[in-house]
């Protein structure tokens, strides 16, 4: 899902652009706390499991910090994270089939985000 750019004042499109934006800027924080917790999530440190296994100890590090948060455990120290770039495609192979996947993704987030618009 993308924010809608230019939209116009007032819109719809504006007012999912405006919510789309604040959603990630919080999801981006969380990210931010769990990987400065959670070394293991930090870019140099790759998850090397399958997305499944990989989902669960993801999963594991969000219900471990929220219960060090109700321990009142003390936070991490501010180290910086460095955010991963969606864009390296260095190790990407692209084939046949994974364009089509990735085609018929894009049709489905496509009408996603029309039934998001729709709905507000």
């Amino acid at each position: 899902m993308t924010p809608i750019l230019n939209a116009p004042h007032g819109s719809r499109e504006e007012l999912y652009t405006t919510r789309h934006v604040q959603a990630r800027t919080c999801i981006e924080r969380c990210f931010g706390l769990l990987k400065t917790r959670w070394r293991c999530l930090l870019r140099d440190r790759v998850l090397h499991y399958h997305p499944k296994v990989a989902s669960k100890i993801t999963l594991a590090c969000c219900v471990l910090h929220n219960i060090s948060l109700h321990a009142h455990l003390p936070a991490p120290s501010d180290i910086p994270v460095t955010t991963v770039d969606d864009n390296d495609d260095s190790s990407t192979q692209t084939t046949q089939s994974t364009t089509t996947e990735n085609r018929n993704e894009l049709i489905r987030g496509r009408a996603m985000l029309n039934y998001l618009i729709s709905r507000l």
